[in-house]
């Protein structure tokens, strides 16, 4: 996971453990200024209702730093995970990724926002306060400190506790969001066999075992926040039960205690936002890691120069001269697995064009050279313009329109797409697929599933695997 340490983010850990200490001094004045107006010094009541006014502005700024930093960290991982997600040879179902960039991410962000903030900001609370009243008298200290250390012995046994539930309900949270991906991406192949009932009872069963593991986690979670919260009230109980103080004394401290009560009852929750955490990570923290090699892997590649004299391509035993035309001849199978290794340049995939080995470049330049339009691609949303340039960021306005029109996509631009090409049809997102793939004219360029439409003076070599333009010389090529 990345480091809550970096940048901006430590000058809100900063700005948090001063709010927490400014809390404290704040909470302590509240209580001498109360003790003291009890005695009859009312010149300080406007100090007590200063003080109390401030405690509260000191709070609410506390929460809005806590978002902060939360948001701030859960965009960076949010980031890492998507790009793990799109890793080549990500296998994990859809309701997966979208349970781990939701859920999971909120885990990692109540970690960060409610259970490391509280401890930053409460735990230098509680210690002030503590030892002020310890100051103020040993007993009343001694009365609150040891209920308190009692119940926080108790935490690393419910947390253990804690964990194990977590973990089972994300497991069940998982397994249905997975289900529930799949039941309606499959929803034209269950109407047509009527088999809907049947999936959607087979969501309920999945969605009774969520309910049952939620369940009993909330044992855990709430035996943890019960056990915070009784600590709290131990130690005003205690101090009653003494009976050591005067009146005013006892009305300035409960005051203090007040104030004490929020962080001490917010260390039940730290556990539960602590072990949600872990249960998290334990999924997360090895994709980040995936995803992070494999770009660490694309930016240590060497680049190599043009080798002149050199044209043509040769394609995992595939040799063919600018303008060839190769037929990929073979089972759906075949041409699938050959196309998705050949666009995930996986170990042992041999690619040289004009002269530059593939596996050896950097991704910026491999995919200049190499174009891949797939029926199996799934569109991401947004506009035209910008569905066709994801092969070459840098493209002008004037390129992209121009790749547009040799498909016969005219003005099409700033039309929006989503869920993968509505409204489009299957033939103008295939179009579009084309315009993205010919853009700047790669030297290789591969279509899968795909008619080569208005490709006939292509001055780059073409491997399709589909042959429907006589008017062209094919060479079949069986795989």
């Amino acid at each position: 996971m990345p480091s809550l340490w970096r940048a901006r983010r430590r000058l809100l850990l900063i700005a948090l453990g001063v709010l927490g200490v400014l809390q404290a001094l704040l909470a302590i004045m509240v209580s001498l200024s109360v003790a003291a107006i009890l005695e009859g010094n009312r010149a300080l009541v406007g100090l007590l209702l200063a003080t109390t006014l401030g405690l509260g502005v000191a709070q609410w700024i506390q929460k809005v730093v806590a978002e902060d930093l939360g948001q701030h960290y859960v965009h960076e991982v949010r980031r890492e995970l998507v790009g793990a997600a799109l890793v080549p040879g990500n296998t994990a179902s859809l309701g997966v990724t979208v349970t781990r960039a939701s859920n999971d991410l909120t885990a990692v962000r109540n970690w960060v926002a409610l259970g490391i903030v509280p401890m930053v900001t409460g735990l230098p609370l509680i210690a002030i306060v503590l030892v002020a009243l310890f100051i103020q008298d040993l007993r009343t200290g001694v009365a609150v400190t040891v209920p308190l250390l009692m119940c926080v012995a108790v935490l690393p046994v419910v947390a253990r506790w804690t964990l194990k539930r977590a973990r089972e309900l994300r497991k069940k949270r998982g397994r249905m969001a997975a289900r529930i991906a799949d039941s309606v991406m499959a929803g034209e192949l269950l109407h047509a066999t009527g088999a809907i009932d049947r999936e959607l009872n087979a969501v309920t069963r999945d969605s009774d075992r969520v309910v049952i593991a939620a369940v009993r986690r909330s044992w855990a979670t709430g035996f943890s926040r019960a056990l915070m919260a009784m600590a709290a009230s131990l130690g005003t109980v205690s101090i009653v039960i003494s009976g050591h103080l005067e009146v005013s004394e006892v009305a300035g401290i409960m005051m203090l205690l007040g104030v004490l009560a929020t962080p001490v009852a917010e260390l039940g929750r730290v556990v539960e936002y602590r072990q949600n955490y872990k249960a998290a990570t334990r999924i997360l923290i090895p994709l980040l890691q995936r995803g992070s090699e494999f770009k660490h892997s694309q930016q240590k590649l060497p680049g190599l120069q043009a080798t002149e004299g050199i044209p043509g391509v040769y394609v995992k035993g595939i040799s063919a001269l600018p303008g060839e035309r190769i037929y990929l001849h073979g089972s759906a199978d075949a041409t699938r697995k050959w196309v998705t290794s050949l666009s995930a340049m996986e170990e042992g995939t041999d690619v040289i064009v004009n002269g530059q080995r593939l596996s050896q470049l950097p991704l910026k330049q491999r995919r200049a050279l190499i174009g891949i339009a797939s029926a199996h691609h799934h569109l991401s949303r947004g506009s035209v313009s910008r569905l066709v340039g994801l092969r070459v960021p840098d493209a002008t306005v004037e390129e992209i329109e121009q790749a547009l029109e040799q498909v016969g996509l005219n003005n099409t631009g700033k039309q929006r797409l989503k869920n993968g090409g509505h409204p489009w049809s299957t033939s103008q997102i295939n179009k579009l697929k084309i315009a993205s793939a010919t853009l700047r004219t790669p030297p290789l360029l591969v279509l899968e599933g795909i008619t080569p439409e208005n490709l006939l003076n292509y001055p780059g070599v073409i491997i399709s695997t589909v042959q429907e333009n006589p008017s062209e010389t094919w060479r079949q090529v069986n795989i």
